[in-house]
C-alpha cells in the first residue's frame, strides 16, 4: 500500500468552542458558559458530539440550561457530560448556568478541560483521498467507492 498526502492539506479541527468558566473568589458559586459550533466541514453535518468536563473537587452541583441536547452531572465522580448530538449551524448549542461550590473551600487554581468527541460522515479531515485501487486475482470488477468518516478520539480544549 502506498499513499500521498500533500503538504497543503493541513488538518483543521472541525469545531470551535467558546468557553467562559469562572469560579468566584467570594461566595460558593461560579459561572459556566460553553458554546460549540462547526468550523470547516465542507457542508457535512457534525454529529455524535459529546462534551465531557472533569470538574474540580470543590464543585458540588451544576444548574445549567442546554439549548440543544441534554447534560448530566455526577456529583460523586465530578464529571459533567453534555450529549449534543448533531450540531445545528443555524442555532449553535450552548450550555449555560451556575455551578455550586463548597462553602469555605479555596477557589480552584485552574479551570477544567473540555474533552470533545465528534463524528463526520463522508469526510476525511486529513485530506487523505483514494484515487486508485488495484485488485489482482479477482474475477469480478469491484465497485469504485470509498467511505470516509472523521472521528475525534481525544480532542481537548483547555479553558
Amino acid at each position: 500500500m502506498s499513499y500521498h498526502v500533500s503538504a497543503q492539506n493541513m488538518v483543521a479541527i472541525p469545531v470551535y468552542v467558546k468557553h467562559n468558566i469562572n469560579f468566584r473568589e467570594s461566595g460558593s458559586c461560579g459561572r459556566f458558559d460553553v458554546t460549540v459550533g462547526p468550523k470547516q466541514t465542507m457542508g457535512k453535518m457534525v454529529e455524535g458530539v459529546v462534551v465531557t468536563v472533569h470538574m474540580p473537587k470543590v464543585v458540588l452541583n451544576a444548574n445549567l440550561i442546554a439549548t440543544q441536547g441534554n447534560y448530566t452531572y455526577d456529583p460523586v465522580t465530578k464529571i459533567l457530560t453534555w450529549d449534543i448530538g448533531k450540531i445545528n449551524p443555524q442555532k449553535l448549542p450552548n450550555l449555560k448556568g451556575m455551578i455550586s461550590l463548597q462553602s469555605g473551600a479555596p477557589r480552584p487554581e485552574e479551570n477544567p478541560t473540555l474533552n470533545i468527541q465528534l463524528k463526520i460522515q463522508q469526510l476525511a479531515i486529513s485530506g487523505l483521498k483514494v484515487n486508485r485501487l488495484d485488485m489482482f486475482g479477482e474475477k469480478y470488477k469491484p465497485f469504485k467507492g470509498v467511505k470516509y468518516i472523521t472521528k475525534a478520539g481525544k480532542f481537548q480544549v483547555r479553558t
